[in-house]
């Protein structure tokens, strides 16, 4: 039965990291990877981080600090968010964004920035790299992958975590299954770096009560979470669910969600000429709200989580691109053969088409008109109402709420121990969205909490088990 100093389960965003650094501090390490190749959430992530005081702040004038980044991200979470774990992250995270630059990252020349996908930050201090999440794995991958080459590391992609092993209620171990062949591997301790739930949809309906739409990977099982409760971790984050704004699915009746499809929903990117009616033909939200949260918050108030984005074939001729990713072949596709895109010829054969109350959607579109021809106030408080919805050519994509990164995850103190309702389960630790995505963000979306955070988390906890669980360590427990 192999042994050794840690398991790492998961070779993505958190995992890498976590791996590098106990590798580098003598331990000896095995990381178990289900898919063929590492990275995780960095195939399909933008990739945006966030960290103060870095070196591209000073150059480009910024002063910023960790203080101002927290108080940034309480101020737009409301304080839902764990300060403890967040104290452990922010003032690391500009030196991550250093390290990064340090080793080669290709930084998107606007950068830093402030970034409106998400709530708005006060002070430029969001980046990304060029090619998204890719821009991270080009970096990361190589010097994960030459930790991995080291003698004191074994890696096994293809491989599925399937229980934890434990002794007296410690953790012990990992059992493996690669191949159909099953494996017990012993260890000092255990790290769940496998990521969230998002390509679960059993999981995710049981967890959030909601059907998935999900532009997360098919391998975010969330496994580790539920192996992390089998052994008497908590869950925690379940109420904190927000659905982001909004997504079509790849095909109409399926749940995936491609990130170049992603409609044009952001104001300060593209003022909206659309409006945006529950199933029922209402408006719900004032389409131009500078606000993420106000639109986000408003969907998920929705309870099938979905709405009609409405305009008109003027509009299309008029406006900026709504789907500027789609390719002209997929779009002449969904018009012509998807249920979720309808066109008609007057608002009753639209309504009959969608399913909406033709009373509802008649008022919504009498009363837009009128706020266009500046006969009356808009009745959500919308400002940009370019030009009514009207004239014979109607179209309407019904549009969803959805998820990448997924709120609930393993309880864990701030040294990231995972914990239960009898307190900590010894030798296991969670990271990354292992341990949810709100508990860094809250009920919110907060530029740069994700992957900043994932890898941060990881190099930290991995210099630290790194040195206590080593077999050159004197110490050789837990942190």
């Amino acid at each position: 039965m192999p042994e050794y100093d840690l398991i790492i389960v998961g070779a993505g965003t958190s995992g890498m990291p976590c791996a590098i650094e106990s590798v580098a501090a003598g331990a000896k390490v095995c990381v178990i990877e289900q898919s063929d190749r590492p990275g995780g959430t960095l195939h399909v992530s933008l990739g945006q981080m966030s960290g103060a005081g870095t070196h591209l702040q000073a150059n480009a004038g910024i002063a910023d600090d960790a203080l101002a980044h927290l108080a940034d991200i309480e101020r737009i979470n409301g304080g839902t968010a764990r300060r403890d774990l967040l104290q452990q992250t922010v003032p690391r995270q500009g030196s991550t964004i250093d390290w990064l630059m340090d080793n080669g990252f290709d930084m998107d020349p606007s950068c830093p920035a402030i970034l409106h996908l998400h709530e708005a930050y006060t002070t430029a201090r969001t980046y990304w790299g060029i090619n998204g999440g890719l821009s991270v794995l080009k970096v990361v991958q190589p010097l994960f992958e030459n930790a991995m080459a080291q003698p004191n590391a074994s890696m096994r992609y293809n491989t599925h975590a399937t229980a934890l092993l434990t002794e007296g209620g410690k953790v012990t171990g990992l059992c493996v299954e690669s191949r159909g062949a099953q494996e017990e591997i012993t260890a000092k301790a255990v790290v769940l770096a496998t990521g969230g739930y998002g390509g679960n949809a059993r999981m995710f309906k049981r967890i959030a009560g909601r059907p998935l739409v999900t532009a997360a990977l098919a391998t975010s099982t969330g496994t580790g979470i539920e192996m992390g409760q089998a052994v008497g971790g908590r869950l925690v984050g379940a109420d904190k669910y927000l659905p982001t704004y909004a997504g079509i699915p790849q095909n109409a009746g399926e749940e995936t969600v491609l990130w170049r499809q992603m409609p044009a929903l952001t104001p300060q990117q593209r003022q909206p000429w659309e409006l945006h009616l529950a199933s029922d033909g209402r408006r719900f939200v004032r389409e131009d709200t500078p606000s993420v949260d106000e639109r986000e918050h408003a969907l998920l108030a929705l309870p099938d989580l979905q709405f009609w984005c409405v305009f008109s074939d003027a509009i299309q001729r008029a406006a900026p691109p709504l789907l500027a990713g789609w390719t002209a072949e997929e779009l002449q596709d969904a018009w012509s053969n998807r249920p979720d895109f309808v066109t008609a010829d007057d608002p009753q054969t639209l309504a009959l088409a969608t399913g909406m109350d033709p009373t509802h959607l008649a008022n919504s579109l009498t009363a837009y008109a009128a706020a266009c021809n500046g006969d009356a106030l808009d009745t959500m408080g919308r400002k940009h109402c370019p030009m009514p919805i009207a004239g014979s050519g109607l179209r309407a994509i019904r549009m969803h709420g959805m998820v990448l990164k997924t709120p609930a995850g393993l309880d864990v103190t701030e040294r990231l121990e995972v914990r239960g309702d009898d307190g900590i389960v010894p030798g296991l630790y969670a990271v990354g969205e292992a341990m949810g995505g709100a508990a860094l963000s809250g009920q919110g979306f907060v530029s740069g909490m994700s992957v900043t955070p994932a890898l941060t988390l990881g190099r930290w906890l991995g210099t630290e088990l790194g040195r206590s669980l080593s077999s050159h360590s004197r110490l050789g427990q837990q942190i």
